[in-house]
């Protein structure tokens, strides 16, 4: 019995949506209530001609500084334009975007993606959320971020 009432509860919630000339904002904003949101993050795999992984330190993580270049999406942005303005905004290194290597929800509230890059022209500089990078062999790399070892081991990279 529960299960016709809300059969006709849906039924009925539906012809309203249809029929009832609600204004596009409410409609958006009706959606966006009972759909789930989530940050969605990029991050760069770039690696040199001997395999060493480019790695920055971050101005704002005490805990684990060092990580794979990236960042959040903006709204509406693609994650390959993302992926590449985050690149650009704490490397200054100006990158293509190669391969989805793997993406994968960290918690319920984030979405992350992993993209093999290749770097096409610039040279490191720091801002205001980077201060170094440095080249590590993927043995060899310093802790980084649960999310981004998640990542590249989905990836079948490493760790």
């Amino acid at each position: 019995m529960a299960k016709d009432g809300n059969s006709w509860r849906r039924r009925v919630l539906l012809r309203i949506w249809r029929d009832v000339p609600f204004p596009g904002w409410l409609r958006h904003a009706f959606l966006r209530s009972i759909n789930p949101s989530f940050m969605v993050g990029a991050m760069a795999l770039i690696q040199d001609e001997a395999g060493r992984v480019l790695i920055v330190e971050h101005t704002y993580r005490r805990q684990i500084p060092w990580g794979l270049p990236g960042g959040w999406l903006k709204r509406a942005e693609s994650p390959e334009a993302g992926l590449i303005r985050e690149v650009h905004e704490e490397t200054g290194l100006h990158v293509r975007v190669d391969a989805l290597l793997a993406a994968d929800f960290w918690n319920s509230s984030q979405f992350d993606l992993l993209y093999r890059c290749s770097v096409l022209s610039g040279t490191f500089r720091g801002s205001d959320e980077t201060k170094s990078c440095q080249w590590a062999q993927p043995g060899e790399l310093p802790q980084l971020l649960p999310n981004q070892w998640a990542l590249l081991r989905k990836a079948g990279l490493f760790g």
